[in-house]
């Protein structure tokens, strides 16, 4: 059988932790309510008071706010625990004076209750009797309890039977009006307050559920606010003020869509950014022309610094775009840099301190492209390893390294097999049973594939492999003979060396 909402009666219990068999033998007596209201139900939920967490208090506020009857059995341990003088339990005062529930103490055991902030209550058994101080009367103590609390909820159905009469009429009037709303929305303004006056009158298991109130209110809200602004928004178009036009579309539109509104708008959108781009582009392009002068003239700074400014007004959609004039400020960053030091450099070299020439030639170069600086860094130190490289044999590991003749510096650690001198910049090792061909910096360049191999001579160099002797360059690839032999003749010529020998190294 259906149970109507009045008759559904919810109970919240609050006990401390330590006086949980006091709790436990006074529910079994309240069980005495369901046997005395056949016909109710009656909801009984109780809380311990042990989570006091963010969580915890949210759960102690949704079970208050939905209670017709708070029970807080006070004790010594009860009423100076955070938990009943914390601001949960406390919230439910609030509810008691505003006749949302009834709030009733329980006295268990002896407390200085009248010093808390639920004085103001009418507590049980009458004149604040505990119940466990007087065991000879404690049956009677709660009869007694079981007695008032039966009158209380007496009251409570009374009072929601009234309630809900009252809730189900407002509820019927602000219906009616709401209904086809759409066609007619001002009557929106009329259902509003009686949706909001039958939100004030319901309670825990009143037909329909408070969030269909809730979201009629929020409808009706919206609604209201979306015809003011749309309304502000057309009569602002009316008179020419697009500004005003373009907030009242933005504070409609952000309530809900509308085609109406959408298309207005765009339009008054398009218009005033029309107007700020020319307003913010005049400055820019003013201070582009005057930079793209000086970028011609080979002005570098005068025309970087314009560029910046020109950056400060550019907006999406400027022409050109960012990352052109932001290019156009490094090529005159560099100009700018390198024309100071060619100039300083000159000076130098005029009065024949050449090493100082190149040095802030360098820095000029470093400040401009680092790693264009660190490759001729590189390059140098090579050259500077080719200059004076020389083949030396580690006796301990009985291999072959390379080593600088200059300081003595180990340029390749000894490795290989053998090894022959460098020359044209490649050296043949041996490493296993095959010789190879390295740089300076170790790299292998072409494969140890060989039996025998030579020196580098006009581009290419002699091997031996699988007893065929033929000739390579320096890609390791093979070149025909006579086009070889005429290299090593002319690479020859200018030194005027006697024809001599190829000696392999095996």
């Amino acid at each position: 059988m259906h149970i109507k909402a009045t008759y559904n009666i919810n109970i919240f219990i609050a006990y401390h932790p330590s006086d949980k068999e006091m709790f436990e033998e006074l529910y079994t007596h309240l069980l005495d309510l369901n046997k005395r209201n056949r016909g109710y139900l009656i909801n009984k939920v109780w809380y311990d008071g042990t989570d006091l967490s963010k969580e915890g208090r949210q759960t102690i506020h949704e079970l208050t706010e939905k209670a017709d009857l708070v029970l807080l059995l006070l004790s010594e341990s009860s009423i100076v625990s955070p938990y009943f003088s914390g601001r949960a339990l406390r919230n439910v005062l609030h509810l008691h004076r505003s006749g949302r529930t009834i709030v009733v103490p329980i006295i268990l055991n002896t407390c200085w209750w009248e010093d808390t902030a639920y004085k103001e209550l009418e507590v049980l058994p009458r004149a604040g009797l505990p119940i466990y101080d007087s065991i000879n009367v404690k049956n009677e103590l709660f009869d007694q309890v079981v007695e008032e609390l039966d009158q209380r909820i007496e009251k409570i159905r009374a009072q929601k039977i009234e309630l809900e009469e009252s809730f189900k009429a407002l509820l019927h009037e602000a219906e009616e009006i709401f209904t086809n709303w759409d066609e007619q929305p001002e009557k929106l303004r009329a259902a509003l307050p009686l949706y909001r006056e039958a939100l004030d009158h319901w309670r825990e298991g009143f037909v329909p559920h408070r969030a269909l109130l809730e979201s009629r209110i929020h409808l009706c809200l919206r609604e209201i606010d979306f015809r003011h602004y749309a309304k502000a928004a057309h009569e602002a178009y009316a008179v020419g003020d697009y500004q005003t036009t373009y907030f009242n579309c933005k504070d409609a539109l952000d309530l809900r869509n509308d085609a109406v509104m959408s298309r207005l708008f765009e339009e008054v959108s398009v218009y005033l950014r029309e107007e700020e781009l020319l307003v913010l582009k005049k400055p820019f392009e003013e201070h582009l022309q005057i930079a793209q002068r000086s970028f011609l003239n080979l002005e570098w700074e005068k025309a970087r610094d314009e560029f910046y400014i020109a950056l400060e007004f550019h907006e999406e959609g400027f022409i050109p775009t960012r990352a052109v004039i932001e290019h156009k400020m490094e090529i005159c960053r560099r100009e700018a840099i390198l024309e100071n030091t060619m100039g300083k450099s000159m000076e130098l070299y005029k009065k024949q301190q050449y090493a100082a020439s190149v040095e802030v030639l360098l820095e000029g170069i470093k400040s401009v492209n680092r790693d264009a600086y660190e490759h001729i860094e590189h390059m140098i130190q090579v050259v500077g390893f080719l200059e004076n490289v020389s083949r030396f044999h580690d006796k301990k590991s009985n291999r072959w390294g390379f080593y600088d003749s200059k300081n003595s510096n180990v340029i390749i650690a000894p490795k290989y097999l053998a090894a022959y001198d460098f020359s044209e910049n490649l050296a043949a090792v041996k490493k296993w049973d095959k010789w190879g061909f390295i740089d300076i910096e170790g790299n292998e360049i072409i494969a140890f594939e060989y039996d025998f191999a030579g020196h580098f001579r006009g581009g290419v160099v002699e091997v031996i492999q699988n007893k065929e002797t033929f000739f390579i360059n320096h890609l390791g690839e093979r070149v025909d003979t006579d086009e070889a032999k005429h290299r090593i003749e002319r690479w020859e010529r200018p030194k005027k060396i006697p024809n001599s020998d190829i000696k392999y190294l095996k």
